[in-house]
Parts: C-alpha cells; sequence; structure tokens
C-alpha cells in the first residue's frame, strides 16, 4: 500500500503499461498478467507464483478505482466496475500499473477528479521485485509497514502463515477495509492500526520488515524491532527525488542496520514523511549568473536526480512557465531559502536569483559536480547506515559517505 502525496510510483512505466493495454485488448486477465510476469523473470521464486496463484488481486481491489493517467479534461480516469467491468479488470491485472485506491486522505467524492494519489493496490511487477528482495523462508517472522487493501499482506501470509505477519496501518479507513478482505480471502494475521514509523512495539522481534511506503529516513525503532541478522526492504528518497529501492541488514549486536539500493522504487510517502514546504523568505534577493544550462542538472532522469538528492536532501525543485519564460525553481524545506533559475540566458548576471541565506543553485550545480567527476554512479552503488547516531549515505563502502 502506498500512504501518500502523489509520486512516481503509479504510472512508473506509463509506456509498458500502455503498450501491454493495447495489445492485449478486452481479453486482460490473470492469465495473461501472469505470463507478462513470468516471462520477466518475475516469478521465478517457486513461492512467489504459488502466492500469485492463490490471492486472487481482484478481491483486494474496490469496486471504485483511480488511474494514474488523465482523461481529457486533464483529471484522473475512474473506473467502477459496476459501469465497466472490463476496463476495471484491465487495470487490476495490468502488470506494469498501479490501481489507486484513495486521492487525497479520501477527502472528496469518487469519479473523474484532480488531486494527489494517496493509497493504491502496487503494481505488480515492482511487487514481486520487492519481494524477491526480501529472502524470505516459511519461517520468518514479517512485520509490513502499510498494509492497505490486503493484497500484499495475503502475498506475506502465504509465504509464512497469517501467525507470524504483523501489519501496521495509519489510515483508520483503509485498516477496516483491508482487515475486511484479509478476513474475507481466509487471512488473519496480526492488524495494527497506528503509524509504521514506530513500527509495532510489543510484538515478537522480526526476521523481516518491508515498508509499502517512502521514507527518507530510515526510523530506528524498525532496527530496534528486528532480529539481530534481519532485512529491512523500504523504498526510500528524498525531497529531490523519490526513487531507491533500500535494501538493509541488522548486524549481530541489532544496533546497527547497512546495505545498498537493489533497484528503483517511486512509491508514495508514508504520511508524517512528506515534503511540505511553507515559504517565508525575506523580500530581498541576490542575483548572479549560472555556471551551466541548468538542463543538464535537472533534465538527466531519475537516477541523476536521486544521485542528486542525496547531497541536498532538503532540497526540492518545480518547473514554471514555457519556452524563454520557463524557470527552475529550488526550495529548502525550511522553507527560508529558495532559489529561481532561468533557462534562457542562462549565462547573464540576472539569471539566477536567491532569497534567504542559501544559495540552493550553488548546492545542486556542486551535487552534480560532484556526480560527473565520479562517473555518473549507478543508484546500486550508493548504501546507507543508520544506528544510533543517524543516517549515512555512502558510494561503494561505508567508508566513503557521500557530502563529507
Amino acid at each position: 500500500m502506498d500512504t501518500s502525496a502523489r509520486s512516481g510510483e503509479p504510472g512508473r512505466w506509463p509506456s509498458l503499461a500502455s503498450a501491454f493495454l493495447s495489445a492485449a485488448g478486452q481479453e486482460v486477465n490473470r492469465a495473461v498478467c501472469r505470463e507478462a510476469l513470468v516471462t520477466a523473470g518475475l516469478l521465478r521464486e517457486p513461492w512467489l507464483a504459488r502466492a500469485f496463484d492463490n490471492v486472487d488481486r481482484e478481491a483486494f481491489v474496490p469496486s471504485a478505482v483511480w488511474l494514474p493517467v488523465r482523461d481529457a479534461d486533464g483529471l484522473w480516469q475512474f473506473v467502477d466496475r459496476n459501469e465497466d467491468p472490463a476496463a476495471w479488470r484491465r487495470a487490476v491485472w495490468n502488470p506494469y500499473q498501479s490501481v489507486v485506491t484513495q486521492l487525497d486522505d479520501g477527502n472528496g467524492t469518487p469519479g473523474p477528479r484532480a488531486g494527489d494519489f494517496t493509497s493504491s493496490v502496487s503494481a505488480l511487477d515492482i511487487v514481486m521485485r520487492k519481494l524477491g528482495h526480501l529472502d524470505l523462508t516459511p519461517g520468518s517472522r514479517v512485520l509490513e509497514i502499510g498494509y492497505g487493501s490486503g493484497y500484499h499482506t495475503a502475498l506475506l501470509c502465504e509465504r509464512v502463515g497469517a501467525d507470524r505477519v504483523v501489519a501496521v496501518e495509519v489510515d483508520e479507513q483503509l485498516a477496516r477495509a483491508g482487515a475486511a478482505r484479509l478476513k474475507a480471502a481466509g487471512y488473519d494475521p496480526d492488524l495494527v492500526v497506528g503509524d509504521g514509523l514506530k513500527g509495532a512495539p510489543g510484538r515478537e522481534p522480526s526476521d523481516r520488515i518491508i515498508s509499502t511506503a517512502a521514507v527518507r529516513r530510515v526510523p530506528y525503532a524498525w532496527i530496534e524491532q528486528a532480529e539481530p541478522d534481519g532485512v529491512i526492504l523500504t523504498p526510500f528518497g528524498t525531497a529531490y527525488s523519490n526513487a531507491g529501492l533500500l535494501r538493509l541488514r541488522v548486524d549481530r549486536t541489532g544496533t546497527r542496520a547497512q546495505g545498498a539500493f537493489v533497484g528503483e522504487a517511486a512509491y508514495m510517502w508514508i504520511r508524517s514523511e512528506r515534503p511540505a514546504v511553507v515559504l517565508r523568505v525575506p523580500e530581498e534577493s541576490r542575483r548572479r549568473r549560472s555556471p551551466i544550462d541548468p538542463a543538464q542538472a535537472t533534465a538527466g532522469g531519475y537516477l541523476q536526480d536521486f544521485a542528486i538528492g542525496l547531497q541536498v536532501p532538503d532540497v526540492s525543485f518545480s518547473h514554471r512557465g514555457d519556452g524563454d519564460e520557463r524557470r527552475v525553481q529550488f526550495v529548502d524545506e525550511a522553507g527560508t531559502s529558495a532559489t529561481v533559475v532561468r533557462y534562457g540566458d542562462w549565462w547573464e548576471d540576472d539569471a539566477v536569483t536567491s532569497w534567504g541565506p542559501r544559495d540552493l543553485w550553488a548546492e545542486v550545480t556542486a551535487a552534480y559536480a560532484w556526480y560527473e567527476v565520479r562517473g555518473r554512479p549507478h543508484i546500486t552503488r550508493f548504501g546507507v547506515t543508520v544506528d544510533g547516531a543517524g543516517r549515512r549515505v555512502w558510494l561503494d563502502e561505508p567508508r566513503r559517505v557521500v557530502g563529507a
């Protein structure tokens, strides 16, 4: 379950999703989806194939959902099973696309709408990739952060047994619906309504902890609730870019977790870590020229953005205007600094305007230069260490701390 404002995960692979729907037409069903997953190598572990076969995804998807594509009016496409069962089924069994089950934390009414995605049943391709990285064995005790619809929870129950699964959900409305679906499908895990960043205090330590929402800081509570040598798997990002899948292993003392990014996974933020900025910058500004074309640092793709974001984790950016008026705006999470860079004539003395104590474009271009000098390292070369002293991001090995 994804539990935050809109991110890239619903519709993470729009071209694949569109191609799948176009090719499959009205014949999209469980068998077509299974064949696609097998061909992609995502059901190579026998237990994943059995879980896919045993858990009916349709039983965990609400009858009214949204697709992460816009209609002719620019609104999120709405699908109601009662009105168009074929379209609903295509959405459920599309292996490359999430099914959005909630907008704006449940505020508003069903139907084509604008708004932010706040819950979904995740795309099957990333679900199977994640579970493949979890290294689950039949005897594992699992803590799941964010059970939402219950579909992901049911897959975990298929592997380890419902009596060895504890699942936490922060949204009471989603929690009730997910619990009802799990019970109807014959699964009875230990379900907790609460803040997933706190884990599930009072339960037995877990061998595996898996989050279905992105975090910016791996909470130490997860390490404290994990068995020594346990695995923590979570989507991870920064205010700048949300794109990593992080796999940590807890050391034998149970006080530190360390590991590398094993791939890409841009999920919705866990609710308490949604980036939110209220600008309160001074009116006075400073102007200067840019050392590079802004497109070099902002149009390199999400993997470049992710590497830059690891060095400026509290900075976010957005674009404004078109053509000669196009600009990119950077703000810090505290809301005390902002910088706007003009794309046109970026070499002119007034192309960069900054407010507040920080020049955020200078920080971003320094991070970009670091990334280029090191040969544009792939996301899987980065890792994270978490202990009582905090979090450290590194490149290739823990002693090569990023930003140090």
